[in-house]
C-alpha cells in the first residue's frame, strides 16, 4: 500500500475508534507527559487548524520546537471533541506535514499518538496490527530526518533495534528487542513500552 493510503487509512481508523470513547476519558493523562489525551488530539489536527500568523506566535512564545508544539497542541486542544475528530476525518488523505520533513512523519504522528491516547487508557493492543505499515514508521525514526522534532540525535547511539513482528532490525550494539509499535514507542521515550521489548540495550532505550 502506498503512504498516501496508509495514512488515509490510519486517520479513519483512528477517528473510528476514538469515537467511541465516553467523555470522561478525554480528561485522563496520555502517554505524553503533561499532555491530557485531548490535547494529543488537538495536536494530531493542529497541522489543519493554525492559521500560519498562529503558528507563529506559538513559535515565538514557545522559543524551541518542543515549546512550540506543546503551546499549538493546548491551543487547538481548547476546541470541541466532535470538531477536532471531524477535522481529522475530514482531511485524512492530506500530505501535510511540517517543512523539511517526508509522508513519514504524519503517519508516525498518528499511528504513535493514537496509542498515546488508547495505551494510556488500558488498550495496549491498540496500533500493533497490521504490522506492515509500522516499517516506514521505524525506517523515518531511524533516519536522519527524525531528528527535527522526534529524536534526539545520538539517542540510539550503541543499540541495534530487532523486532520480533517482522522482518526489520537496525544498528549495531546492544540489542532491543520487541514488537514494532514498542519499539518506536521507546524510540519516541514512551516509558510505558519498556514492558513489553528485552535485550541488554533495552534498559537504556
Amino acid at each position: 500500500m502506498q503512504l498516501d493510503d496508509l495514512l488515509r487509512t490510519e486517520r479513519l481508523t483512528l477517528v473510528s475508534r476514538l469515537r467511541e470513547l465516553p467523555e470522561e476519558a478525554w480528561r485522563q493523562p496520555s502517554l505524553c507527559a503533561g499532555w491530557t489525551t485531548h490535547d494529543v488530539l488537538g495536536h494530531l489536527a493542529t497541522t489543519f487548524l493554525l492559521t500560519p500568523g498562529a503558528l507563529v506566535s506559538h513559535l515565538v512564545h514557545g522559543r524551541s520546537v518542543a515549546g512550540t508544539i506543546d503551546r499549538a497542541a493546548k491551543d487547538v486542544g481548547r476546541r470541541p471533541t466532535s470538531e477536532l475528530l471531524a477535522t481529522i476525518e475530514s482531511h485524512a488523505g492530506s500530505r501535510k506535514r511540517p517543512p523539511g520533513l517526508p509522508l513519514e512523519a504524519p503517519l508516525t504522528d498518528a499511528i504513535v499518538h493514537g496509542a498515546d491516547i488508547l495505551w494510556a487508557l488500558g488498550d495496549e493492543e491498540w496500533g500493533r496490527e497490521p504490522v506492515d505499515r509500522l516499517r516506514p514508521v521505524l525506517d523515518f525514526l531511524v533516519s536522519p530526518r527524525a531528528r527535527v522534532g522526534f529524536v534526539s540525535g545520538g539517542r540510539l547511539s550503541g543499540l541495534r533495534l530487532v523486532a520480533t513482528d517482522q522482518d526489520w532490525s537496525h544498528g549495531h550494539g546492544a540489542e532491543v528487542i520487541g514488537p514494532s509499535l514498542p519499539l518506536a514507542m521507546a524510540i519516541l521515550g514512551r516509558s510505558v513500552a519498556n514492558a513489553h521489548l528485552h535485550g541488554d540495550g533495552a534498559a537504556s532505550l
